[in-house]
Order: structure tokens, then sequence, then C-alpha cells
């Protein structure tokens, strides 16, 4: 479907992992929409369940490793219905996947030029040699890397240029979706600042979704045109990123952006937020933020707030203005 609006639409999505003590609940119930040229930020602390949401969302996992329920479409196509053919092909060419620790994620035995061709040679039969090396070449273009790296081996780049490249490899069969889970990993903040602006500016000149997933909020609230904040493998709040930034409505949305220095203005103390995350082997009846969460009452421990629409946004708060509604799941 070329005319869907939509790059990304995840509903109802359930993820669980087995461990010795049980099945961790690392996803439950999550549901979000990517639309065609847009950025939307999935942030949250570490074992909030983002990585997972987008592995399992991708199909890189998958039964019995994990236990997935819901629906994932891409560019209008059901994701869970493809062929393994079909999904090799989808991938790199309609969507495509940025992982954590990206930079580890090149061959260190394998040139640039090797790697890039082995994926155009993998997902797109079609391109010839010499149409290959000169694709090669104008990704490492648009990305701001000499052309003259092609030749050289992983362990002779920067930690920026490495990153970069693995972005090239991400665009190089022009896909209308990129997944990129924490992309900034392992760099210096110098680094990091100008890799979200390089992702921004080509999200903005080549017209593709993005999906970018991070623990950073007040980064993402910078880039992003919409953010979702996951908490304890669900969402608990939705918004513009503008709006979210002057006017967080969830306690756990407030004090994640209070842990982390803004990117501009005046120079003020942060605080950590205490406590740790909840147990997803035996999760919380109510809200899974409630044990830290300075405003809980009894009804939050009890009962898990719904996601709830107020105006543009959304938050799964029993104490956001106007949410009267107890119990349920996630919509």
């Amino acid at each position: 479907m070329a005319d869907d609006p939509i790059a990304l639409t995840i509903k109802q999505m359930s993820v669980s992992y087995p461990s010795p003590r049980g099945w961790v609940q690392a996803v439950r119930d999550v549901s979000l929409q990517v639309k065609r040229g847009q950025m939307v930020g999935l942030a949250g602390e570490s074992g909030s369940g983002k990585s997972t949401l987008a592995m399992a969302a991708t199909r890189v996992l998958r039964p019995p490793s994990a236990r997935i329920g819901g629906s994932v479409r891409i560019i209008g196509r059901d994701v869970f219905s493809l062929s393994v053919r079909e999904l090799r092909a989808a991938r790199w060419k309609t969507f495509a996947f940025v992982s954590q620790s990206a930079m580890n994620a090149l061959n260190p035995v394998m040139s640039v030029r090797a790697q890039m061709r082995d994926a155009i040679r993998a997902h797109d039969s079609m391109y010839s040699s010499g149409n290959a090396d000169k694709r090669c070449e104008e990704v490492l273009r648009i990305v701001d890397v000499p052309v003259n790296k092609l030749d050289s081996y992983p362990h002779q780049l920067s930690g920026g240029q490495r990153q970069r490249v693995v972005i090239a490899l991400a665009l190089i069969l022009q896909p209308q979706l990129i997944i990129m889970d924490e992309p900034t990993t392992a760099l210096d903040v110098v680094a990091q600042r100008a890799i979200i602006a390089l992702i921004r500016r080509l999200q903005r000149q080549l017209g593709f979704a993005v999906l970018l997933i991070t623990h950073d909020l007040t980064l993402v609230l910078e880039v992003a045109d919409e953010v979702v904040i996951m908490y304890g493998g669900r969402v608990m709040e939705t918004g513009a990123s503008n709006e979210l930034l002057g006017n967080a409505m969830h306690p756990y949305s407030r004090a994640l952006i209070q842990s982390f220095p803004p990117l501009h203005g005046v120079m003020t103390r942060q605080e950590g937020i205490p406590g740790t995350p909840p147990d997803m082997v035996n999760p919380p009846e109510g809200c899974p933020f409630a044990a830290r969460c300075i405003l809980a009452k009894e009804v939050c421990l009890r009962e898990m707030p719904v996601l709830v629409t107020h105006g543009n946004r959304a938050v799964a708060c029993h104490h956001a203005a106007g949410n009267r509604t107890f119990g349920g799941s996630i919509q």
C-alpha cells in the first residue's frame, strides 16, 4: 500500500521472555504509530521495554525465544504474516534497523565497501557491481564520511565515523522507515549531538520515517515530532515534543526530564529518580511507577490507569487532569 500515510502501526503488543523464575513481561499491551516522514521518539529508562518492542515489531525476536502478541503493520503490510523470504526482501528496502551498540555491528575483518556491497547483494539482486559501488559512494557522502574511507576497516575509523557508516548502511536501499535503537551509545557528548543532528537532517531531506529509541528524554524532545514514554513495559504518556517539554502530565515523564541536563539555557541541579524499576516477572497490579512516585495513593497501587486522551496527548495516570477512568489496559 504505497499510499498508506502510516509508516508503522503497532497495536496491543505484548512480549514475554522465559526465565528460570517465570515469564518476564517485558512489553505489556503497547500501541503506537509513526506517520510517513515523521520522527517519533520512544523514551524511557533501561529495562522499560523499548528495545524489546522494536525487535519484536521487526521480527528480530520470535518464538520460542519470546512469546509475542499483538499486530504490526509497516508501510501497509502485516509484518507477522510475511514469509521468511518476504521478510528478507522487506528488510533494508522497506524498513531498516540500527541496533543498540551499532558501532560494534560492523564486521572487523571486512572493509566498509565489502559490507555495503554485501547488504546490497543480500536484499536487492538487481544492482550491478558498478551501480553498487556508486550507491556506496553516494550514501557515504550523504552521511558526511569521505569516500576514501570505503576501503577502510572499522578499526581505522573514529567512533563517530563508524556510527555514520552504520547509518549509511541503513540508508543504502532507501527504506521508508528506519528504527534506531540508542544510535549514540558509546559516543562522547559532542559526537552524540552531531549524530542526532545528522539523523534529523537526513530524515527531513530524504523523507523517511524514524522511530528513535533512547533513554535521554531531553535529547529526543529536541529532535522528534512526537514522543512515546514507556515504563515497566507500558506506555505512560504520549504527545508532541514541544507540549511534553513544557508541560509533561505524568509524574514519570516529569522526573525523567528533570534527571537530564537541558541542552540549552541556565544550568540547574539535576535529580535522579529514587528507587528501582519493577520486577517484570511479577509486575505490580497497579501503575508500574507507583512505588517510586511521590504522588502515589492507594488507588495507584491497586488499579492500572487507562491511557486516556487529553486533546492531542494521552497519559496513563490517576492524577492527570480529567482522568477519571480506573482499571483496564492501554488502548
